[in-house]
């Protein structure tokens, strides 16, 4: 199984190095990691009709594929680029912030999912919920993303030894009931999926399918003007203002669980 890794956060994001640990012991896989070489956060499904790209060693992933522009890109890279191999899955992140929601028509990261899926290949994008309070825990998340993620990839297979195993465990019992695995024994193949941030002590409650909120997200905008004059606005309102019906992506990270959401913006191949 050849898998492709990118983010939106850049090449040298601890979060991307979280994804690759949580992936890259399993046996039977190859993994390429194309990545954009700085932060491309809220740049939506942008693409380049030229972009430049070079390798470079990063520290514990090896030889990453830096490309000059977006997550978009980075995919349409890893099937242009003479001597690349056609992956089989495409996982993006683990984005630092979640994804949720309406986020995702924002998010590069889900960017990168989406223009796989354009391109018929199976892909997730992968976020993490962050907090002012919280230290951020990658060697936890790595773990739980090692569970999910393989549950997805192979739902008939064992946990691999860097995952959680009772996470691992509830993926695949909640993916077992998902229509899209009952009614045509073949699991859907596009995800976009979202871990809570907890304090240490607290486990995670469980994993939920869930549906993508469509409410929009809380706007409390600050108008004024800068120093020569050119007026401004700025949204001050708190991301966790946001509606947070239950059954949706936003409820369920809200609340402590791990939210698994079908994207489904088109007709995949």
């Amino acid at each position: 199984m050849r898998i492709l890794l990118t983010n939106d956060d850049g090449y040298d994001a601890p979060g991307l190095r979280a994804l690759y640990l949580a992936v890259r012991d399993w046996p039977g896989v190859s993994i390429e990691v194309i990545a954009p070489s700085e932060v491309q956060s809220s740049k939506g499904h942008t693409v380049s009709d030229r972009f430049r790209c070079w390798r470079t060693a990063v520290a514990e992933m090896g030889d990453v594929l830096v490309v000059e522009g977006t997550p978009a890109d980075c995919v349409r890279a890893a099937v242009a680029l003479p001597g690349m191999q056609r992956p089989d899955w495409v996982i993006s992140g683990i984005n630092r912030g979640s994804n949720l929601g309406v986020d995702i028509y924002n998010s590069g990261t889900v960017a990168a999912a989406r223009e796989a899926g354009f391109l018929g290949i199976p892909a997730m994008a992968v976020s993490y919920l962050v907090k002012a309070a919280l230290p951020d825990d990658w060697e936890r998340v790595t773990r739980e993303a090692a569970g999910v993620i393989a549950a997805l990839l192979q739902p008939d297979a064992a946990c691999p030894p860097q995952g959680d195993l009772e996470v691992h465990r509830q993926t695949v019992a909640a993916l077992g009931r998902h229509p899209a695995m009952t009614e045509s024994g073949r699991l859907h193949q596009w995800w976009n999926i979202n871990f809570p941030r907890l304090p240490a002590d607290e486990a995670v409650r469980g994993v939920q399918i869930t549906t993508i909120s469509r409410d929009p997200l809380a706007l409390e905008y600050r108008v004024g003007c800068d120093p020569d004059g050119v007026q401004f606005c700025e949204n001050r309102a708190s991301y966790y203002d946001r509606p947070a019906a239950p059954g949706t992506d936003v409820a369920a990270t809200f609340s402590g669980w791990i939210s698994l959401s079908p994207l489904r913006w088109c007709e995949y191949r």
